[in-house]
């Protein structure tokens, strides 16, 4: 943690003060005056350089700020870590208002005259039914590209949906829909890379989702008493909080431990990204149920703050891929390298091209 992250903490915490979801009832919209604030104070844009009127802080910085808000009614993991580096890597400026992202590998890219626009179909959009704009992968003429909409233009329609934790989730019905502006990636692999930024950015969701769950039951057993005496008093559920305990250390080093390699362009980030994912995804049960367990069935009620946080890791275990998946591309990884396991873990085998690592440097490439 850099020095300045505790104060970060601080602000983005006296920022949401009573905004934070209490409850676990579903999440009708964005919460607009919270975005402004936000938005207001440079959170929002914090991924985004100076030159293009950011904030100039990197992933390290928005993790913070993920961590701290994540029962917050607003999409700014997607924000910080999806919009903000691909408009960063096009060279596009943010748009004020509330924005989302999302891959569009198949939606179809028309010429219209002097500009661009688009149609098909965007599945599990997080937030779009809020937003005002759209940030878009796309694929032009065979090229990696960004394109940013407003979700007021004619042509584009959103069916509002929800995960499982209440959280919007709505399908985009794009019909030649006019793009405001779309830029060229370079030769990278943006639609991988684009993969394994969500990844980490739920993890770090589910890392800060974790600690308030451990906190909480913490607290209970403190709190509770049973017998005469409080609850932390007895052996099993000493035990069963020390698990949980190492649990959520488990989530939240991991997670860390990928956001680092990110910022660092660590040849080693897409593996740290797949472990990162697949430890959150995996302990994301095992954590709700110890917490549920401690609390017993108070617990369970949708009133009760726990399942506020119980239900959004059961929600974000599967979004950009589950524990399975990315088991997966680990054992993918390790193929790569012929079964050297010990070399791919200490980044002592040599990578070879069509290893499936990725190259994190920003090439600008061709833009317009």
């Amino acid at each position: 943690m850099r020095e300045h992250h505790a104060e970060l903490g601080n602000a983005v915490r006296a920022v949401l003060g009573t905004r934070r979801r209490t409850d676990s009832r579903p999440v009708d919209d964005v919460d607009g005056p919270l975005w402004k604030d936000l938005e207001e104070l440079g959170f929002t844009s914090l991924t985004v350089p100076l030159e293009l009127g950011g904030s100039g802080g990197d992933l390290l910085d928005a993790a913070v700020i993920v961590r701290e808000s994540v029962t917050a009614a607003a999409p700014l993991a997607e924000t910080l870590f999806l919009v903000g580096p691909l408009l960063t890597a096009a060279g596009l400026s943010l748009p004020q208002g509330p924005i989302t992202a999302a891959a569009a590998e198949n939606v179809e890219l028309g010429r219209d005259g002097d500009g661009w626009h688009l149609s098909g179909v965007l599945r599990g959009v997080p937030w779009i039914s809020g937003a005002d704009h759209a940030v878009l992968l796309v694929r032009r003429d065979g090229r990696d590209s960004v394109a940013l909409v407003s979700t007021g233009e004619a042509g584009f329609t959103v069916v509002q949906g929800r995960n499982l934790a209440g959280e919007p989730r709505g399908t985009a019905l794009l019909d030649r829909v006019r793009v405001a502006a779309i830029e060229d990636l370079g030769g990278a692999d943006w639609f991988r890379r684009f993969e394994l930024l969500g990844a980490t950015a739920r993890a770090v969701q589910m890392a800060g989702a974790a600690g308030a769950v451990l906190a909480a039951t913490r607290e209970y057993v403190h709190v509770r008493n049973q017998f005469g005496r409080p609850l932390v008093a007895f052996q099993a559920v000493q035990h069963q909080l020390a698990r949980l305990a190492a649990d959520v250390v488990t989530v939240e080093v991991a997670s860390e431990a990928a956001v680092l390699a990110l910022v660092d362009e660590d040849p080693q980030a897409e593996l740290l990204v797949s472990a990162a994912k697949a430890e959150a995804s995996s302990l994301a049960g095992p954590i709700a149920s110890a917490a549920h367990q401690a609390h017993g069935a108070i617990g369970f009620t949708m009133e009760h703050s726990l399942g506020a946080f119980t239900t959004r890791l059961w929600a974000w275990r599967d979004e950009y891929g589950n524990e399975l998946r990315w088991w997966s591309r680990i054992a993918d990884l390790v193929h790569g390298f012929d079964g050297d396991l010990w070399g791919l873990v200490t980044g002592t085998a040599p990578i070879r091209p069509g290893d499936g690592q990725i190259d994190w440097r920003v090439d600008s490439g061709e833009q317009g």
